[in-house]
């Protein structure tokens, strides 16, 4: 078995990525796009905001960036196309940026919890916990109803090795939206960061049962199974997502972790 310090070590540099993803819903539906084209100028191009909604739902965040800050080079007091804009600089990578754009946005329209608790989700991805802890339990004394909150502070908790208060977070999360397989995924985390690799299998193993699982769950899965020493299984799971010159070379790693290369 391995030492739990590369345990988490090993644990830690995937955490980040899936709990911050799986906050949100990618792009807008019918409705809130029509709010959007309500509440902005009459210059609003639906086109851009359709292409812009469109990069996003595939991942094309670079580009749905681009179109959000095209809109809003035409309509800059609309805030629906300045989430956006924010959004997807940080599912891009583009954190700094994100968070200078937010720090403007609060200092024109207030400390709102949409606000604030995007900034603290930038500041997550930035790996800046001192600013995102106090951020995001300010949006969620403001409005304690929202799952995403919850989960991006028990992702930020677990950075900073505060367990029980990771776990806190995941399970007011988890009362928000149940069964949620991304909340699952990160308190699975969790568990194996504190060195319980069983339930953190056990727990991802109910994230991997959803049907809205995402393929990076369930490569999770197969991680933690490689690190409970069971190469075998974790392969199995992994090549129900992954080509096969991937999983063949993903083979290798597991046995690596499992000592047994």
């Amino acid at each position: 078995m391995l030492a739990r310090q590369y345990l988490v070590t090993t644990i830690t540099a995937i955490t980040l990525t899936l709990a911050l993803t799986g906050c949100e819903t990618v792009g807008l539906d019918g409705d809130e796009a029509s709010e959007a084209q309500a509440t902005g100028s009459t210059q609003l191009d639906p086109q851009i905001l359709e292409a812009a909604r469109r990069a996003e739902a595939q991942h094309n965040y670079i580009e749905a960036a681009q179109h959000y800050q095209s809109l809003l080079a035409r309509d800059g007091g609309n805030l629906d196309l300045a989430m956006g804009l924010v959004r997807n600089l940080r599912y891009g990578g583009s954190n700094q940026q994100a968070i200078e754009v937010l720090n403007n946005l609060i200092a024109r329209e207030g400390r709102t919890v949409a606000l604030l608790s995007e900034l603290g989700k930038a500041y997550v991805s930035a790996d800046q916990m001192n600013l995102a802890i106090p951020v995001l339990e300010e949006a969620r004394g403001i409005d304690s109803s929202l799952w995403d909150i919850h989960a991006a502070l028990g992702v930020a908790y677990d950075y900073e090795g505060r367990f029980d208060e990771a776990r806190q977070s995941y399970a007011a999360a988890m009362l928000l939206s149940p069964r949620n397989p991304d909340i699952l995924n990160n308190l699975a985390l969790s568990q194996a960061q504190s060195g319980d690799l069983d339930g953190a299998i056990a727990t991802m193993n109910q994230a991997a049962d959803q049907p809205s699982a995402s393929s990076q769950v369930r490569q999770n899965l197969a991680l933690l199974l490689a690190l409970k020493g069971d190469p075998d299984a974790a392969d199995r799971w992994a090549r129900k997502d992954l080509p096969r010159e991937i999983a063949d070379e993903n083979a290798k790693y597991y046995r690596y972790l499992a000592g047994l290369e």
